[in-house]
């Protein structure tokens, strides 16, 4: 396109998503999968929503350690209906079928008992009675072994119908009782079994991964400031609504701490492993409770001042894991802030996770999507390709489109993922909306 080409779409290209991905070597990507918390093991380079956090109980395994692990997951199959629900989709339907399958068995031997057993007792109390008319005749049940046992109860199961000599068993309460038995039985498992496999269906986990996250995320400079910013996306023609995003940072907290001499040493160095902060975002504004348009691809941007957990606290000096320490200013030195941050994020382990969440239209489920960011996909100094283009004319005269509703605008996923370098330090941003001036707000 030449109508809407501007600066960026002149722009080297800094990163291309694939050719990173192929040309990174295997040993870095497992080193740096294995150091996140959230995965993104999922195509398109998502995230498939599983976390490393393992859950123990330490200590030795003695008895009251034994009874505590026992009532943990007692405490856990209490609600027995989620626990299931969460197991995969395989294990879930082997669960079922397979109960299932034990109701017909267990229901079949207590028709076969309840058959030979009247026949026993017929006889007992007649035994000049032919034994042959009678062993089809108890109650017109017509079960006299095992298959035919088996026949029964599942008939009584599925309800196909009996294909017995009497429909009404010679007007026997042992049978009415035992079918009336297994028929409530097999309601409260269909009824149990299709909830089961329709939540496990319809769960939002799946619809969520239509929602798409760059590769990367982008870090620059906008009046001095530096903001981060992460584009994400709908992949569906029918997108989520009141889609809100949070934003949280996690990282090892240090605290540098002496004693009342003023002796420092580096067991002063007070750390703090996996600790969460809340990363408050510029757009979509939290404090008015903003909600994202997801129909075209949007991008999430935070404001990296002092407030900010992605910087250290105060006046910028914070102490590495040996004691070390490390300033970071804003200076002139540009390159030198930025190594600074970096080791900074490398240091703490600074993940950050991006959640989102909105309505289906259509189910009214509640969807969520997560993705997270470690150091090594942070890119200071570039900004996102475009990739949303208006329609011209010419492709709405297709006749592919006549039949179709004119479109305005088309978004390229191809280069969703791509950045391009931009400037060091600018005045304006498109995805960035500057703090204004109070006197002007009076005004």
């Amino acid at each position: 396109p030449t109508d809407y080409n501007h600066d960026l779409l002149s722009a080297p290209l800094l990163v291309d998503h694939d050719e990173q991905q192929h040309n990174q070597p295997t040993n870095n990507r497992q080193q740096q999968q294995q150091q996140r918390l959230l995965d993104r093991n999922g195509t398109f380079h998502q995230s498939r929503g599983r976390y490393g956090i393992q859950r123990l109980l330490s200590g030795t395994r003695s008895t009251r350690s034994g009874r505590t692990v026992q009532s943990m997951m007692q405490s856990l199959w209490e609600d027995w209906f989620h626990s299931l629900a969460h197991r995969p989709t395989i294990q879930l339907m082997t669960i079922i079928f397979f109960t299932y399958v034990v109701l017909v068995i267990i229901f079949a031997y207590i028709y076969l008992g309840v058959s030979m057993l009247g026949i026993y007792f017929t006889n007992k109390d007649d035994p000049n009675t032919d034994n042959n008319a009678n062993n089809r005749n108890f109650c017109g049940m017509d079960i006299t072994n095992h298959m035919e046992a088996l026949y029964f109860s599942l008939s009584t199961m599925t309800t196909i119908g009996y294909g017995v000599s009497d429909y009404y068993f010679g007007d026997c309460w042992t049978p009415l009782l035992l079918v009336l038995w297994q028929a409530c039985c097999a309601i409260t498992f269909q009824s149990i079994a299709i909830g089961l496999l329709f939540q496990r269906i319809s769960r939002g986990q799946k619809r969520g991964k239509s929602v798409v996250f760059s590769n990367q995320a982008c870090i620059r400079r906008v009046q001095g400031v530096p903001y981060l910013l992460i584009r994400i996306g709908e992949l569906r023609k029918h997108c989520l609504i009141n889609v809100s995003v949070k934003c949280f940072c996690i990282k090892h907290e240090r605290y540098y701490n002496c004693d009342d001499n003023g002796d420092t040493t580096t067991s002063s160095i007070e750390t703090s492993h996996f600790v969460t902060r809340h990363l408050p975002l510029c757009y979509p504004q939290e404090e008015v409770n903003s909600h994202v348009f997801m129909s075209v691809p949007q991008v999430i941007c935070h404001r990296m001042d002092e407030y900010s957990p992605l910087l250290p606290s105060g006046d910028g000096v914070w102490y590495d894991g040996q004691g070390n320490q490390h300033d970071i200013t804003h200076t002139s030195d540009t390159d030198d802030e930025i190594n600074t941050t970096l080791l900074y994020h490398k240091d703490r382990q600074v993940e950050i996770l991006i959640q989102v969440e909105g309505t289906d239209e259509l189910t009214g489920q509640i969807v969520q999507a997560k993705h997270s960011y470690v150091a090594d996909d942070l890119v200071w100094g570039a900004t996102f390709a475009p990739c949303i283009h208006p329609v011209e004319q010419d492709d709405n005269d297709d006749r592919r489109c006549r039949r179709r509703r004119p479109y305005t605008c088309h978004v390229d996923f191809s280069q969703f993922h791509n950045i391009v370098s931009v400037p060091d330090n600018v005045k304006e941003c498109p995805y960035v909306v500057t703090p204004k001036n109070n006197d002007n707000n009076k005004k």
